[in-house]
């Protein structure tokens, strides 16, 4: 609507438009809501670093080793795959990021820093796979875990394959150094610019000082030149006055002759001529002393006294020479050095205390012969009209010892193996390890909740994470709630014999046979005593330490007994094994090598023990100590039967040996015979259950098969040993088996043993030769083969029937097997009919009946 209004003043119309309502810009608005959105778009990255704070913090604590659950378990496995120890430098790295972005509410783009951070971490992981993860080994997976995870092994992996080991180290130090003073702009030449400049700074400020002492010094000398020089003038004066003052004192005094200090060596010649002779010193006393008189200064210029020439001369009493050279000794000393006779007195004294005196027997071999350690005298103790040495363990070579602590590599594979189990998500602990010398043993204690089983069916994976070759575990340890995994050292110790030996358990075991088996895991000796086992099996494939250790056991028992105490039978079918200890006073018999007469031998030894049983019901005694300690006059040795190799003799005569032998095992404790069976061969047909059942202590070598195990130990595990000496020793009453390594002895050292053994006896050694014979050849006639009431009607069915054959002779006389083979064995050794041929061939019929009536019957037997 537009009105026209007239101008008063112009005469003009104006038009007037009525004013509209305007429609809002829209700027006001726009200014609040960008004011408003700015908050949101702030509480995104405090958002961002409180998630990745609270990451960092639980990844940290997973790693720290505070339980975080089955997601922190994988979570860690995780990283320790990718970064292994590494993974704690990123986690604290998503800490310190969190809260950057908390505290500063920006964006953190990727800048150089972050790059340059990035290279150095991943430079810094593959130093850490080069310096501790050997090379072939870098993407095991406990590797990983241990040094610088899948990127450090990726480096480490490629620079050694172009570069070697010192070269791929020598590229990793030389590239983080560059990135290092590329990201924080560095120069290596500003440090050594910077400490030049202070060099020269610090040279010149001591210069300066220098120069300026010098300048002192020299003005100091002037002043002390001028000084000396005023002094000299002044002593000149008074020298003069005081020359001028003493010849005027002289002359008024007494004469210049009389004045003058007499030297000592006149005085003494004064002395001499005013009291005759003097006695002195030993000659080479006085020359010394005339020698230095020179040196010795005047005592009378010292003291400034003035000699007196009338003192009238004083003589020492009747008897007695001048006091003035008295040199301590005494009287009677004096008297010997004059040539004088000793007082009576004193010679009645010493008389006296000569009488006292016992004399010394010293024998004149006990010179030639080492010292013998503690417990082995080497000086002939006489027992009788015998006399023997022990021989002394200088003989033998020492070892060398064990390092004290655990080496790098037994704490390196303890970190593998936690790790390894961790890997399992089994929660492990190594709370001990026992260092030996051939095998190191890892204390495991398991996390509550982890079964034990878990544990022993990884023993393929912890021995392909540790890189050996078998890895025994002992699920648990007796006595202790841990389990123990057994792992070989890479680098072994050998144990000898003389380290064993020397030790105090062996020096100071008590009564019996003690032998000397090898040491422990620990490090500990290891001694077995016989009497308390008391027999022992043996077993071990071929060059697993067998022969060695019966070796060991022989030389242990010449070391620590006299040929009284302990005899020896040696049934050696190999022949070469034994045979070095032919001639020893310690044998019964000369060594065994025939199967036939081994028999023979334990036979004799089923007599002997039924003959010493006799003897103990006669004289009231339950067993052989009780016996010696009642009659040491009828004293019994003791009787160690060794056997090298069983499965020969069992092959030879398995009836005659295996009876022998269980008789043995069963009774001969008491009477003090001790068997030792050794086997490369533990199967059923040489161990058989009866001699198993009476043979309770065992040492087991390697064995080619866990049934081999099973057969010597009732257990699996020798199949795992390591061999060479590597043993186990279950000993009687042991709740599990105890892995030793065996001592070791040489072929010179058991050479010069017997040498020093033998070199005491000037005759030779008495043997019992019918040990070896069997009882009829042994008696000297007949009557031994008519032991048994049935052997002549045996003698006429075998030569009426022309057969020969145990299962006949039962069948006929109704008796067991063992005595229907004693028979036809008896008739072997007889000469009526010949050895078992096998393949069930009868046995041949030797002699006629008029040769057996001619030869055995033309008496009354």
């Amino acid at each position: 609507m537009v009105w026209k209004v007239k101008g008063l003043a112009q005469g003009k119309t104006r038009r007037v438009t009525k004013s509209r309502p305007r429609k809002a810009s829209g700027k006001g608005v726009r200014r609040t809501t960008k004011k408003k959105d700015t908050e949101p778009s702030l509480l995104k990255y405090e958002i961002i670093g409180i998630v990745l704070l609270c990451c960092g913090i639980f990844m940290t604590v997973g790693i720290v080793g505070i339980d975080t659950g089955s997601a922190g378990h994988s979570i860690d496995g995780i990283l320790s795959y990718i970064f292994g120890i590494g993974r704690i430098v990123f986690t604290l790295s998503m800490v310190i990021l969190g809260l950057k972005y908390i505290i500063l509410r920006k964006a953190w783009p990727l800048t150089k820093n972050w790059l340059a951070g990035t290279v150095l971490f991943v430079l810094f992981l593959g130093l850490i796979h080069l310096l501790f993860i050997p090379q072939g080994a870098e993407f095991m997976p406990a590797m990983l875990r241990v040094g610088g995870g899948a990127a450090g092994a990726a480096v480490a992996s490629l620079l050694r394959s172009f570069l070697g080991e010192f070269g791929a180290v020598l590229v990793v130090v030389a590239l983080g150094i560059v990135t290092l003073l590329v990201w924080k702009k560095w120069s290596i030449s500003r440090p050594v610019a910077i400490v030049s400049d202070k060099a020269s700074e610090e040279v010149s400020r001591v210069s300066d000082k220098a120069v300026e002492g010098l300048q002192e010094a020299s003005r100091s000398m002037q002043q002390w030149h001028e000084h000396h020089h005023i002094f000299d003038l002044e002593k000149e004066e008074q020298e003069e006055q005081a020359e001028a003052v003493g010849t005027a004192r002289t002359d008024r005094d007494v004469p210049v002759a009389e004045a003058e200090p007499v030297p000592a060596l006149e005085s003494r010649e004064e002395d001499s001529l005013l009291h005759g002779p003097r006695v002195d010193f030993t000659s080479e006393k006085r020359d010394g002393l005339l020698e230095n008189e020179e040196c010795i200064p005047d005592l009378t210029e010292e003291l400034d006294i003035s000699p007196v020439s009338a003192a009238p001369a004083v003589l020492p009493p009747e008897g007695r020479q001048d006091d003035d050279y008295d040199d301590g000794l005494p009287d009677t000393e004096k008297q010997q050095e004059e040539g004088q006779p000793m007082e009576q007195p004193v010679r009645d004294v010493l008389q006296e205390e000569l009488a006292d005196l016992k004399p010394v027997e010293i024998d004149a071999q006990s010179t030639a012969v080492d010292v013998a350690p503690q417990g082995h005298s080497a000086v002939p103790v006489a027992k009788g009209e015998n006399t023997y040495r022990l021989p002394p363990v200088s003989l033998l070579k020492p070892g060398k010892p064990l390092a004290e602590g655990l080496s790098e590599e037994a704490r390196q594979n303890a970190v593998i193996l936690q790790e390894t189990l961790k890997s399992f998500n089994i929660e492990a602990k190594v709370t001990n390890a026992s260092q030996g010398p051939s095998v190191t043993r890892y204390e495991l204690e398991p996390a509550a909740g982890v079964r034990v089983s878990r544990i022993v069916g990884l023993a393929d994976d912890i021995a392909l994470n540790l890189a050996a070759t078998q890895v025994f575990i002992e699920a648990p340890i007796p006595g202790k709630a841990a389990v123990g995994i057994e792992v070989p050292n890479k680098t072994r110790t050998g144990v000898n014999l003389r380290d064993v030996l020397d030790t105090d358990e062996f020096k100071n075991a008590a009564s019996g046979v003690p032998v000397s088996l090898g040491k422990d895991i620990a490090g500990n000796p290891v001694i077995a005593d016989l009497t308390k086992m008391p027999h022992l099996l043996v077993a071990g494939t071929t060059g697993s330490g067998k022969s060695v250790c019966i070796n060991t056991f022989i030389a242990s028992i010449l070391f620590k007994q006299r040929p009284e105490d302990v005899k020896l039978v040696l049934i050696d079918p190999k022949v070469v094994e034994l045979s070095v200890y032919n001639g020893i006073p310690h044998l019964m018999t000369p060594v065994v090598t025939d199967p036939k007469k081994a028999a023979n031998a334990l036979r004799w030894a089923v007599r002997e023990m039924d003959d010493r049983y006799k003897r103990f019901s006669q004289g009231f005694a339950r067993d052989i100590k009780s016996f010696n300690e009642k009659y040491p006059d009828e004293a019994m040795p003791y009787v160690v039967i060794i056997i090298d190799e069983m499965a020969d003799l069992m092959m030879a005569a398995s009836s005659d040996v295996e009876d022998s032998i269980c008789r043995l095992a069963q009774k001969a404790r008491a009477c003090g015979m001790h068997l030792v069976l050794a086997t490369q061969r533990p199967s059923v047909d040489v161990i058989t259950g009866l001699i198993k059942a009476n043979i309770p202590s065992r040492i087991a070598f390697r064995v080619s098969s866990q049934t081999d195990s099973r057969t010597i130990l009732d257990m699996g595990g020798a199949e795992k040993l390591i061999g060479n000496g590597d043993m186990f020793y279950f000993p009687t009453g042991a709740p599990k088996p105890i892995r030793v390594q065996g001592a070791f002895i040489s072929d010179a050292e058991i050479e010069q043993l017997v040498t020093f053994i033998k070199n005491q006896n000037t005759t030779e050694p008495k043997y019992d030769e019918s040990i070896q014979q069997s009882a009829g050849e042994s008696s000297g006639d007949t009557a031994g083969f008519f032991e048994d009431e049935l052997m002549p009607q045996a003698i006429d069915m075998v030569l009426e029937t022309g057969q020969a054959s145990s299962s006949m002779l039962q069948r006929r006389f109704r008796v067991g097997f063992t005595r229907a083979a004693r028979m036809i064995d008896t008739m072997e050794a007889m000469g009526i009919v010949g050895p078992n041929e096998g393949n069930k061939k009868p046995r041949e019929i030797i002699m006629s009946p008029a040769e057996v009536q001619a030869k055995f019957f033309h008496k009354d037997t």
